[in-house]
């Protein structure tokens, strides 16, 4: 059973909502809006040191120190996940109009996001690699994100 409500003598209600519909036709200013908010939150654990959920990277391996002291000179060369700062530089938003894609434009990007048999996870992306599930702080800011786009595009 269907029904329909029409609203007469709320002009400024139909206006709001003709606006937001409007401003969802084309989602990708919103994409665009997501897209600033994860980079931000991933370019904050590069700072921080910290995957998605928290949790601190681990260090380096010893042997691992070791080699980049002697490729380096002896010089300590950028600090952990950002030696050379390729992986940090690659990261891109691709908005399309049916999607969004956030993620880095170097091959090992995924061996740090999920680990490997003799590296240590260190992510970037997700608080659950394996799930693909978003870490809370990442979900509460792209939820602000949502809500504020939703509530400037009903104005």
């Amino acid at each position: 059973m269907a029904f329909t409500i029409r609203l007469e003598g709320e002009a400024e209600l139909q206006r709001r909502l003709g606006a937001l519909i409007n401003a969802l036709q084309d989602p990708r200013p919103l994409f665009a809006a997501l897209g600033a908010t994860l980079e931000r939150h991933i370019e904050l654990r590069f700072d921080t040191k910290r995957d998605p959920a928290g949790v601190p990277w681990p260090p380096l391996a010893a042997s691992t120190r070791e080699r980049y002291a002697r490729a380096d000179g002896e010089r300590r060369q950028g600090t952990l996940l950002e030696r050379t700062r390729r992986m940090r530089d690659s990261l891109a938003t691709n908005v399309y109009p049916d999607r969004l894609e956030v993620g880095f434009g170097v091959p090992y990007a995924g061996f740090h996001e999920t680990g490997t048999k003799r590296m240590p996870r260190r992510g970037l992306l997700a608080a659950d690699p394996t799930a693909g599930t978003l870490g809370d702080r990442d979900r509460a800011a792209l939820l602000r994100t949502l809500a504020t786009f939703l509530d400037n595009a009903a104005r």
